[in-house]
């Protein structure tokens, strides 16, 4: 199982959980954390709202929507969790008794599932690795809250423009194609809208020359008009 973890790590290049932490520290840590490997299939809880959080989680493959749903029906996407990313670290020093969201594999996902007890178990000898772990945690927690910050305020955009042209603005692109990592329910969820609202919305804004949509790509075509929105 160690063997198989080693493996699946080294396909990842940079992953910051893991960052100045040598392969004999992490060999050491995953044994020490009884650190398993698990495998959820699309659309598959990796866990839901009301459970106890024991665990942090690192995606080796795939990716993972994290959201909230309501009892009216309405979801709030809240963010996505790409290959390399943890989920689930704002609960590990908190008093939160549960999970308030849910994670939602999209598509196959394979996970690293580490136990919290390893976080607060420090053993006599103060291991190096420990505490680099520790370090790289407050730095990943310390980026969640500036992403979270990002997010509200493109909640503050008035209209749905505004909220749109602000999230293009803010996703990573080449030569200004931005590849949509949600399908346009889960956007529409996350920009505070319906789908349909969405999807007249970006119709108007393709007719007027400020992009251009193609399946799972968006391109933008006026930045300049784009940036002045708001």
């Amino acid at each position: 199982m160690i063997e198989a973890i080693k493996k699946s790590i080294g396909n990842l290049p940079d992953i910051h959980l893991f960052k100045n932490i040598s392969e004999e520290e992490l060999e050491r840590m995953f044994r020490c954390s009884k650190t398993v490997e698990r495998v959820f299939e699309n659309e598959s809880y990796i866990f839901r709202q009301g459970e106890t959080p024991r665990h942090l989680f690192l995606v080796l493959e795939g990716s993972v929507m994290v959201s909230k749903d309501f009892a009216s029906g309405k979801r709030d996407v809240l963010f996505m969790v790409e290959q390399g990313d943890v989920f689930g670290e704002m609960f590990l020093f908190a008093e939160a008794g549960e999970y308030w969201y849910d994670a939602i594999a999209q598509g196959t996902v394979r996970v690293l599932e580490i136990p919290w007890n390893f976080f607060y178990c420090f053993c006599s000898n103060a291991c190096e690795h420990h505490r680099m772990i520790t370090r790289n945690m407050l730095e990943i927690q310390s980026e969640k809250n500036f992403t979270m910050t990002r997010k509200l305020h493109l909640l503050s955009g008035t209209t749905l423009r505004e909220r749109i042209a602000l999230w293009l603005m803010e996703q990573p692109h080449e030569k200004d194609v931005v590849k949509l990592t949600m399908n346009r329910e889960e956007l529409a969820d996350y920009l505070g809208t319906t789908r349909p609202s969405l999807s007249r919305e970006l119709m108007k804004m393709q007719q007027e020359k400020l992009i251009e949509t193609d399946k799972n790509r968006i391109r933008i075509i006026n930045r300049d008009a784009l940036e002045a929105l708001y």
